[in-house]
């Protein structure tokens, strides 16, 4: 209900109708694997429009993708605590490899096009003694073929108020467009270390967080619609284009300062973004809030 609440200017969607089947196999070991098909048509609304960069700007009403995943996954000594729904982690102390590969089939089912997806990640928590916590997470994927951009690689936009892991809070949805890419999060909590040296603030007990978020994508000529026909056009909003392709060296930034455990919890963060500070639409800073209890 609160992820409703956005922070920018939501009027870019598709209808999405899927159907999909999976199978997914843990071992005792920590190693998992995953296999699924997904058909999945793709209906643009709002301001959200497929437009080919043809002459006559011809608009394509959909698109339809089969696509068949294989996902492995390796945390040695994860634990979980089951509930009906899901299942939550005890500790994220284990380390977390996963590497995907997708495969789009072209002519199954409808299917317009053929595509490769690969994406592979690793997560680590740190322990620094009476200095707190280090959380590192490592993401990287490429796009092997060309593909209009519903199907390059989008970042994890967090759109609304409530602060969520591995995702950017600053970036809007489908600003930055790419069909390769390597992303870094970083998070230290020290526990009260600072705050621990303030009378006031110690007898509250809040503790201090810091994040660093980073992007860094390229989108090669053969999926950039100014360089390459048979491509959709970059969505617009008002005639003002609103998805780009990040700069080369130029990656991503965003900062965070948070203070949690206030009233045993609450989480406040201060959220500020440090580059491609030009682009439309975009908050350059703002506060994120979440609920979290600590034990």
């Amino acid at each position: 209900m609160f992820v409703a609440f956005k922070t920018t200017t939501v009027d870019q969607m598709s209808y999405v109708r899927d159907a999909s089947l999976k199978y997914e196999r843990e071992m005792q070991s920590g190693f998992s694997y995953t296999l699924s098909v997904k058909s999945r048509n793709d209906e643009p609304t709002g301001n959200l429009h497929y437009i080919m960069n043809d002459e006559t700007h011809t608009v394509i009403p959909d698109i339809t993708t089969t696509e068949a995943s294989l996902l492995f996954r390796y945390a040695p000594g994860e634990t979980f605590v089951n509930t009906k729904q899901r299942r939550i982690p005890v500790t994220y102390d284990a380390p977390v490899f996963t590497l995907s590969h997708t495969t789009g089939l072209k002519d199954v089912l409808g299917s317009d096009y053929q595509f490769n997806l690969t994406e592979a990640g690793i997560s680590k928590r740190f322990w620094l003694s009476s200095w707190g916590k280090f959380d590192l997470a490592i993401k990287a994927g490429k796009q092997w073929n060309k593909v209009p951009f519903p199907l390059l690689i989008m970042p994890a936009a967090n759109l609304s108020y409530i602060t969520q892991r591995e995702t950017f809070n600053l970036i809007n949805n489908m600003e930055f467009l790419n069909d390769q890419f390597v992303s870094l999060d970083l998070a230290y909590d020290m526990n009260g270390k600072l705050f621990n040296r303030i009378p006031l603030i110690k007898k509250l007990k809040w503790r201090e967080v810091f994040r660093f978020r980073s992007l860094y994508g390229t989108l090669s000529d053969k999926n950039n619609p100014d360089k390459t026909p048979g491509l959709f056009l970059f969505p617009t909003r008002d005639g003002v284009t609103t998805s780009f392709a990040m700069e080369k060296e130029t990656p991503y930034m965003e900062v965070s300062v948070g203070v949690y455990n206030i009233f045993k919890l609450l989480h406040v963060e201060y959220v500020r973004r440090l580059n491609y500070l030009d682009h439309p639409g975009i908050n350059r800073d703002g506060i994120r809030v979440a609920l979290i209890m600590n034990f």
